[in-house]
């Protein structure tokens, strides 16, 4: 993390963050009674122990951490309001970034100021609704109502976790150079947080309020081990999450090492296909749903029997053929054994040989009967086939692969899909790619030539 925008974009976040803390209204904590303040305090040592041990979540070569820290935050606000929590995420997040965590500065900066803003920014959401902290309504002399809290309650959530998750996305963005649509989907996916799965468990935080109103700071300690259970179901639920994902991962590399022509095929295909589907304006959860479906289209020849018939430099027989067109239904089956994978992924890695014109396979589908994620896979897969050196021929130049999607589209292939791969920015980004790509390859056999030299000349 050292370059300029990065530097310059957590700087804006911590000057934004100062005018917010100057802004919030402190005559509310001011307010408070002792009994209040250590209750106040028992929910910042909360927010503490739901701290540690923070899942890892990881994009490119960034990594954060996400916990159930929010939690008691969400029931500070339902009882002391907005300044008050505020105060308390600054203090809680100091103790969590600096001493106990020691993190570098710039993270450590980053991290209080997008909490403090999004808490603040929160806090004026519940405000500008009707939210009304419990205690204020009870030190008013009038009943608190918990439930009647809830829209708001459930605003200032949103916003919190929303402008959370978007300032994360954004620091990663720039420490990695990726693009930042790419970074939020990864974030917010499967295998990093999910807003509305977070919200769900938001609940917890009116049941705490509520056992505050009734049994005051003591009443916060009986929500320590429902805290710790949901911690723990959080933590194993994620990383089930990302081991799922590694298993997956490795398939896919058991894959591309039969076949050496092929390394780094399925994470191309995925790449692509996730920005094909984001230019058609596919959801998130679609748009991460066919990237799955990219990296995992050939799962089904990973049995030994694809080995030679991969590596063959000539034409394939009939019955060869038939072999190879198999693993699609290899594939299907195999990922039917893993939970973790939507039917969705799988009929787009059974269906990616399909043509508009019902002449693929497996059960030679006409083009409206093919699903989407299947529909984007076969185009790329073919585009990344034509770019890349085969045994049988060299990588064909851009100008033919254009040519042949626009000849065999609405045969092949979807004239849709195939229109957006033909956009500037996708078909630069792709060429760049394997421009790159090539040149790693080069540069590994030169790598290779060189160490099999002998150290000492020889003559004959």
């Amino acid at each position: 993390m050292n370059n300029r925008k990065l530097t310059a974009y957590v700087s804006g976040m911590c000057v934004l963050a100062v005018i917010f803390l100057m802004l919030q209204d402190w005559s509310q904590v001011g307010q408070l009674s002792g009994a209040d303040l250590w209750g106040l305090s028992t929910l910042a040592l909360l927010a503490l122990v739901s701290e540690q041990q923070a899942v890892s979540i990881k994009v490119g070569g960034t990594s954060g951490g996400s916990s159930i820290g929010f939690l008691p935050l969400f029931t500070s606000v339902l009882l002391f309001g907005p300044a008050a929590t505020v105060g308390t995420i600054l203090a809680t997040g100091f103790v969590v970034e600096y001493l106990i965590r020691r993190k570098e500065p710039i993270r450590a900066n980053f991290n209080l100021a997008q909490w403090v803003i999004s808490t603040a920014i929160g806090g004026w959401a519940f405000s500008a609704t009707g939210g009304v902290p419990l205690l204020v309504t009870r030190t008013a002399g009038m009943e608190p109502n918990v439930l009647g809290q809830f829209g708001p309650f459930v605003l200032f959530g949103v916003v919190v976790l929303w402008i959370n998750n978007a300032a994360v996305a954004m620091v990663m963005s720039l420490a990695q150079g990726i693009r930042y649509r790419e970074v939020w989907r990864r974030l917010i996916g499967p295998a990093g947080t999910n807003i509305l799965a977070d919200l769900t468990i938001g609940p917890i935080a009116i049941a705490v309020a509520a056992l505050y109103l009734q049994a005051g700071p003591v009443g916060l300690l009986l929500a320590i081990l429902p805290l710790f259970f949901v911690r723990h179901s959080y933590q194993t639920t994620h990383q089930l999450q990302l081991a799922n994902g590694d298993l997956l991962e490795a398939l896919v590399k058991a894959i591309e090492t039969r076949d050496p022509y092929t390394s780094g095929h399925s994470r191309r295909v995925s790449r692509l296909a996730g920005r094909i589907a984001e230019e058609l304006k596919l959801s998130s959860r679609v748009v991460q749903e066919i990237e799955t479906a990219g990296l995992l289209h050939d799962i089904g020849k990973i049995e030994a029997v694809y080995t030679e018939i991969l590596r063959k430099p000539n034409s394939l027989t009939e019955e060869e053929r038939k072999v190879i067109e198999s693993h699609v239904t290899k594939g299907e089956k195999l990922l039917r054994n893993l939970s973790s994978v939507r039917e969705t992924v799988i009929m787009a890695v059974r269906h990616h040989h399909e043509r508009e014109d019902g002449a693929g396979y497996p059960d030679g589908l006409l083009g409206h009967e093919i699903p989407i994620g299947a529909k984007i896979i076969v185009v790329c897969d073919a585009v990344d086939a034509m770019l890349s050196d085969r045994p049988y021929r060299k990588a064909l130049p851009i100008a033919v692969v254009k040519e042949q999607l626009r000849e065999h589209a609405g045969r092949q292939f979807d004239h849709r899909v195939v229109r957006a791969f033909m956009q500037a920015e996708i078909l630069a980004e792709y060429v760049e790619l394997m421009r790159a790509l090539r040149e790693e390859v080069t540069e590994a056999k030169l790598k290779a030539e060189e160490s099999d030299r002998p150290l000492i000349p020889v003559s004959a």
